[in-house]
């Protein structure tokens, strides 16, 4: 992977958690531009960054299943506890200051141990249930990217039977929600270790380029979207419909990944032998995408708990100017101590295991007398 190419794809995950925040941002004041109003899109081009993302770690850094869920639990672990605490402590002070500025949607307080349980072993989202992290409900998606790692470690480092076997046994624990947008994260696994994809000649990545930005351009016109969801509640009945949750568009979810992954099979191509760029540009946009998961994580309880802290502020657009601003901010300084930090997360999985390793091995040891 090259250089401008890589750092593409960190000014894209930059851009992709602005989408977020920004789309949540409209419960404060709606701008009724495009821009805010992406929120699920920027889901699913996290989704296929991370399948290629994965795939590249996987493929160039780590050496078997232990290591690579190790290092994917030191960057999960590094924000996804913090984002728990955090979003509890946050929600109880920013509802003390003005309950009204919460929602009614977003004040999913009760069974709190259930919620921080499920959040922390990630089981939010499987079969049926639909359990929100308090205030947080970005949280949504880690709930089936972890699983996606999982799902991918096994198949890449497992072999024979027992690889199928186990992936078929997660796919029924996690469920139908979870599985029906996994081929939207496999679409960038795909991209990234096809062999023929990377030898393309630069007539055809142009070609790639131009259909992606094409087909993008044609979702959002059409609200396609919106199209999918309709059809499919018009086709599956609202109540099945709805048990669906996050992937009840997962149609039309397939398209947009189908268009990323277009438009990153190009770009791959094109910028394959650039890189000379300057060197303050690449520090710039490393740093901000080294805050984006902080930023996906983080956002949603800060936004509210800053509409709390800016409450006798005219609500609206001056409301929003200080709302926004002090929540993105906030995230970026979070994010150096939190995913900034995830070597040292890795340490302590790494002792965990160690331990835990140690205590099975005496355990048995005990049973073996």
């Amino acid at each position: 992977m090259s250089r401008a190419f890589s750092l593409y794809l960190d000014a894209v995950r930059f851009l992709a958690a602005l989408l977020v925040l920004f789309y949540h941002a409209n419960w404060i004041y709606r701008p009724g531009i495009v821009f805010t109003s992406l929120g699920h899109e920027a889901v699913v081009i996290f989704f296929v960054l991370s399948g290629f993302v994965i795939a590249y770690v996987a493929d160039t850094r780590e050496q078997d299943f232990r290591g690579f869920m190790v290092a994917r639990g030191a960057r999960i672990f590094s924000v996804a506890i913090p984002a728990i605490i955090l979003t509890a402590l946050l929600d109880a002070v920013g509802y003390h200051i003005s309950a009204a500025v919460y929602p009614e949607g977003y004040q999913a307080w009760d069974l709190p141990l259930v919620r921080v349980i499920t959040s922390t072993l990630f089981l939010n989202e499987i079969w049926t249930l639909g359990i929100q992290l308090f205030t947080n409900v970005p949280y949504w998606s880690l709930n089936y990217e972890v699983w996606y790692y999982v799902l991918f470690g096994v198949l890449f480092f497992f072999e024979g039977r027992r690889r199928w076997v186990v992936f078929g046994l997660l796919c029924l624990l996690v469920g139908p929600k979870i599985v029906l947008l996994l081929p939207v994260w496999w679409m960038g696994v795909w991209v990234y270790r096809s062999e023929y994809l990377a030898q393309l000649p630069k007539s055809t990545a142009w070609l790639c380029l131009i259909l992606s930005l094409l087909g993008g351009y044609w979702y959002v016109h059409v609200n396609m979207g919106q199209w999918g969801w309709d059809y499919l509640k018009e086709l599956m009945g609202p109540d099945l419909h709805l048990q669906l949750s996050f992937s009840r568009q997962f149609f039309t979810d397939y398209y947009l990944g189908a268009m990323l992954s277009l438009h990153f099979i190009g770009l791959r191509v094109l910028l394959a032998n650039v890189d000379d760029l300057p060197k303050r540009l690449v520090l710039t946009i490393r740093y901000l995408a080294g805050a984006t998961f902080s930023i996906y994580l983080f956002h949603q309880p800060l936004l509210w708990f800053y509409s709390a802290v800016f409450s006798s502020v005219e609500e609206g657009f001056p409301r929003y100017l200080l709302v926004v601003p002090c929540t993105l901010l906030s995230a970026i300084v979070l994010a150096n101590f939190t995913e900034k930090r995830k070597d040292v997360w890795k340490k302590w999985l790494e002792q965990l295991l160690q331990l835990l390793e140690q205590a099975g091995s005496r355990f048995r040891q005990v049973l073996a007398r």
